[in-house]
């Protein structure tokens, strides 16, 4: 993209290269995704993964959560719209409801599980994106809830890794004073250590 673009036209754009893609074409975009993210030394090391479920077209992480299902944990969303994180529900696939899950006001499963733990308590953070720069800026859907729930964390803080297809990369991504950089983005091309990493 050559022109600057607001962040709601680019997020626009973006979900829509995302949702654009299917079939087997998605299917091995998300098993790339997967093999790269397993191969992290930071994951290897976690004890505590926070995932997602996925919406709107994010790449889909499931048979990377069952290999690493004793650390998965998933978000809920407070009253507040902070993010809480509990253990992951039983990840099995084509389940309508599983057990110890719920599905909260957009429709998207949460865990019912003990304990909940906040942000700073997750050794990585995979959080799925609407676009990205290389930079480590990142378009969410707009609702702010990781940036809201990562700011101010303390160092060591949890390893921020973005989730995403390639088609979602962008040049420049304009950022606002209170967004939280990523460390890394894995995508179906490979994995991209940005600026924002901590040696």
């Amino acid at each position: 993209m050559n022109l600057p673009l607001s962040k709601t036209s680019l997020r626009r754009q973006l979900r829509q290269a995302r949702k654009s893609l299917h079939g087997y074409q998605r299917d091995r975009k998300q098993q790339r995704i997967q093999r790269f993210l397993a191969a992290m030394p930071q994951i290897r090391a976690a004890r505590r993964i926070a995932a997602y479920m996925p919406f709107d077209g994010e790449p889909d992480l499931l048979p990377f959560m069952q290999r690493f299902e004793r650390k998965i944990w998933l978000p809920m969303i407070r009253p507040d719209l902070h993010l809480d994180f509990r253990p992951a529900f039983t990840l099995t696939p084509n389940a309508r409801l599983p057990i110890n899950a719920h599905r909260n006001r957009f429709g998207i499963l949460e865990s019912q599980r003990l304990p909940i733990l906040r942000s700073a308590h997750m050794d990585a953070i995979l959080m799925p994106l609407v676009g990205f720069d290389r930079r480590g800026n990142r378009l969410g859907m707009g609702a702010g809830f990781y940036d809201r729930s990562l700011t101010g964390l303390r160092r060591p803080r949890p390893w921020l890794i973005g989730i995403a297809f390639d088609c979602q990369e962008t040049g420049h991504l304009p950022a606002d004073p209170w967004d939280v950089p990523l460390d890394y983005i894995v995508t179906n091309a490979g994995i991209i250590k940005t600026n924002r990493y901590r040696s």
